[in-house]
C-alpha cells in the first residue's frame, strides 16, 4: 500500500501487484525453456510446461491492483480494484466507515522434502488492512502480506509489514475514524498457526 497524493482534503492510495505479475511471468517463461530442453532430450519433464505456463497466465489474469480515493469535501470514498479480466468501482460515503483494521494472522508454510532433510513447517506472519463499515460490510485495502517471521513469547521479529500498518493508520487519521490491530490470538503464551486442516499451537 502506498500513499500516491495527499491533501487537506483528499486522499488517495494505491496497492499493486507487481510481484504476483513478476512471478507469473517468470512461470511462463520457465514452462517454455523447460519445454523446449525437454523436447530435445525426449524427457518426460515435457508435461511439466504446459502446467508452468497455463499456471503463470492464471496468475497474471487474477493479479489485481487496488486503487481507494477519498474526498472529504465530497464526503465521498470510491474504491476501484483492477484485474485484466475485470473491474469493480465502487462508491461509498465515507460517513459508512465504522473503522481501518489491520488483521495480522500466523500461516504455515510448507518447506518440501528434500534426499537428506525432512519438510520443514515454517511460520509465516500475514497481514491485510480492511475497511470496515457500518453495516458489516469489508473492503481490503491491500493484498495479504507475509513476512518470514518468528515469534518468542509476545516478542515479533518481522520485516515490512510495521510500515503497512503504519500507513494504514494514517488512513485512518485522515478518515477521522479509529485504527485497530488485531493481533493472532493467545500472542504472548505461544504461536497460533491457521493452517489448512485446523489451529494448532507451537
Amino acid at each position: 500500500m502506498k500513499i500516491t497524493a495527499q491533501s487537506t482534503n483528499e486522499l488517495e492510495l494505491k496497492n499493486g501487484s507487481t510481484n504476483g505479475m513478476v512471478i507469473s511471468a517468470a512461470f511462463i517463461l520457465g514452462g517454455v525453456l523447460v519445454g523446449y530442453y525437454a523436447r530435445q532430450s525426449q524427457s518426460l519433464l515435457i508435461w511439466l510446461s504446459p502446467a508452468m505456463i497455463i499456471g503463470g497466465i492464471v496468475g497474471i489474469l487474477f493479479s489485481s491492483s487496488i486503487t481507494v480515493s477519498a474526498s472529504k469535501a465530497t464526503g465521498q470514498l470510491r474504491y476501484q480494484k483492477k484485474r485484466l479480466v475485470g473491474k469493480q468501482d465502487t462508491t461509498y460515503a465515507i460517513a459508512d466507515v465504522f473503522r481501518i483494521e489491520t488483521r495480522k494472522q500466523w500461516r504455515i508454510d510448507n518447506t518440501p522434502a528434500t534426499n537428506q532433510n525432512a519438510p520443514v513447517r515454517n511460520p509465516v506472519l500475514v497481514a491485510q488492512s480492511v475497511i470496515v463499515f457500518k453495516d458489516g460490510r469489508e473492503l481490503p485495502l491491500d493484498h495479504q502480506k507475509s513476512s518470514n517471521s518468528m515469534g518468542v513469547g509476545s516478542t515479533v521479529l518481522m520485516s515490512g509489514q510495521g510500515a503497512e500498518t503504519a500507513m494504514a493508520a494514517q488512513v485512518a487519521k485522515f478518515l477521522e475514524v479509529p485504527f485497530q490491530e488485531i493481533a493472532p490470538p493467545n500472542m504472548g503464551s505461544g504461536i497460533n498457526i491457521i493452517s489448512g486442516s485446523g489451529q494448532f499451537r507451537v
